[in-house]
């Protein structure tokens, strides 16, 4: 179970910073039907919420 979750949220991540897809599209393709949760879970991985690390990798791409 963890290696699914691990592997969900890298997908998300490569597809935040890779497309203008909003998180609950996101989300869906990753497989999670609740945007809510798919954010708590993005969240206690990476320590932040998706929009906030969209935002800091485009801040520091520059």
């Amino acid at each position: 179970m963890e290696y699914l979750t691990d592997y969900r949220m890298d997908k998300a991540a490569r597809m935040l910073v890779e497309t203008d897809d909003k998180s609950y599209v996101i989300a869906q393709n990753v497989g999670y039907a609740d945007p809510n949760y798919f954010s708590y879970v993005f969240k206690r991985k990476y320590g932040v919420s998706p929009s906030r690390y969209r935002t800091e990798y485009e801040k520091n791409k520059v």
